[in-house]
């Protein structure tokens, strides 16, 4: 390990890294050495990140997945471990965002959000951590919100099913630390990215904006602390300007939408979504 390669010879793995924070995310850990796993659901966009994380002479897999889908998670992390090797950091970026007041959020859509949010990162701890248990090392990072952390009219499913995968990542770090494999969950506040509503309609600076690469900073950071260190396992990342704080803006945004997809990183207004 070298001061500007410290995750030389690692094996990571980032689901959602098609755009946003979790193509930041890969770029930032192909810049520190490590090898990576791309995965999302949007080919061409997958191979745009690949380009940018090849430029950093380390070696990278595209792998088209859709996470939702039965055995997936197993299946993607098993791919990955033949092409780059055993995964020491596995990142989860993707989710489902479903929004609305609880008498009208469908069933189908309840389920939906809390298989991609909940279930999946399950699935992909659960195929990653018997290997990092035996090796004795290992980072599961849960991209949440800080969303989690509010109670906000018209947030569910979306909210609830984010503080679920704190508690999930918590769990797994209590039940792993000990043996050298740690979890974290970083919870954003309010990113430019495209899932993100657009500041100048709430009259807000776009500069006052947390960026993506401040995320990737952070998961950068906390994955190459010393082993002795332990952090989190919730780490919330907020911009400093008031008028950008998620409580300010969050309640105004969510009532101009009824449904919103943020699997792999792109927001997609679908009001009229069959029941």
């Amino acid at each position: 390990m070298t001061d500007d390669r410290p995750l030389k010879g690692k094996v990571a793995l980032v689901a959602g890294a098609s755009s946003g924070i979790g193509a930041s995310i890969a770029r930032s850990l192909a810049q520190a050495g490590a090898s990576v796993a791309l995965v999302a659901r949007r080919g061409e966009q997958l191979a745009a990140v690949e380009q940018d994380v090849a430029g950093h002479e380390v070696p990278a897999v595209t792998l088209v997945a859709d996470l939702a889908a039965d055995g997936a998670p197993k299946d993607t992390v098993a791919a990955a471990e033949r092409a780059l090797g055993p995964i020491d950091i596995m990142v989860n970026n993707a989710a489902l965002a479903r929004t609305g007041p609880i008498h009208d959020t469908h069933p189908r859509h309840w389920r939906q959000a809390f298989h991609l949010n909940l279930d999946v990162p399950f699935l992909l701890a659960r195929a990653v951590l018997p290997g990092m248990r035996e090796r004795g090392h290992g980072w599961i990072v849960n991209i949440s919100s800080e969303g989690s952390l509010l109670q906000a009219d018209w947030s569910a499913p979306y909210s609830i099913t984010k503080r679920a995968l704190n508690a999930l990542t918590g769990q797994i770090d209590l039940e792993n630390r000990h043996l050298g494999v740690r979890a974290i969950a970083v919870l954003p506040g309010w990113v430019r990215t495209d899932l993100a509503q657009d500041p100048e309609t709430l009259g807000v600076e776009v500069r006052d904006l947390l960026d993506p690469a401040d995320i990737a900073d952070v998961v950068l950071w906390a994955v190459t602390r010393p082993p002795a260190v332990s952090i989190g396992p919730l780490i919330p990342v907020r911009p400093v300007s008031r008028n950008a704080q998620t409580l300010v803006n969050w309640e105004q945004y969510l009532r101009t939408l009824r449904h919103y997809d943020a699997s792999g990183g792109h927001m997609v207004d679908v009001p009229g979504i069959p029941e």
